[in-house]
């Protein structure tokens, strides 16, 4: 049987393999982008909503909706501009879609879950999707620190579970530095460097 597909010539093999090479390097850069947004948001939102509380203001959550509406806009026309210059598509960029995409449900979800049954029982889960979703996406890239980042939310979960509410906003900024802005950190710089994960 005759396929209808001619073989690549040489230069052509290599053409091939220089893009999905910078198609991977795109990918690290992105991730990095995210972390750090969204890691830098939660961390002052969380100190913010900390410090208006024990300053006595009446409603210190409005840290949150303010930052995330601003991370929001910031993710969306980020997101924009990478479809624009996204050549290639590849299985590990298609995994962080659906990755982070089940990430973003589970959020609403516990969002739901803090608004209906107290943030003292939903910020610990919280902390512990951070770490799912970090520990799987330093799998996917291979890369240690996201790992490590996601394994020590898991035991900030753990211990979040067992102390005060504002104590709990305290976890929270420590969950997102060692997971999300630490290891954000590293990747850009790594991507800057131009070495492979």
């Amino acid at each position: 049987m005759e396929t209808s597909e001619k073989p690549l010539s040489a230069p052509e093999s290599l053409r091939l393999i220089q893009e999905m090479i910078q198609a991977a390097k795109q990918d690290l850069s992105d991730h990095s982008f995210d972390l750090l947004l969204w890691g830098w948001l939660v961390l002052i939102a969380a100190l913010g909503h900390y410090g208006l509380l024990h300053s006595g203001y009446d409603k210190p959550w409005l840290a949150w909706p303010v930052l995330m509406g601003l991370g929001s806009v910031a993710a969306f026309v980020n997101g924009a501009r990478r479809v624009r210059r996204e050549r290639v598509r590849t299985a590990q960029a298609d995994f962080m879609v659906y990755l982070w995409g089940g990430f973003g449900v589970l959020m609403v979800m516990l969002i739901g879950v803090g608004a209906a049954y107290g943030w003292g029982k939903a910020y610990p889960l919280i902390i512990a999707l951070y770490g799912l979703g970090t520990f799987a996406t330093g799998g996917a890239l291979r890369f240690r620190p996201l790992i490590w980042g996601g394994a020590a939310c898991w035991i900030l979960a753990t211990v979040a579970f067992r102390v005060s509410f504002d104590a709990q906003l305290l976890l929270v900024a420590a969950a997102v530095l060692v997971a999300y802005i630490v290891p954000g950190h590293l990747l850009k710089s790594q991507y800057r460097r131009g070495r492979a994960v």
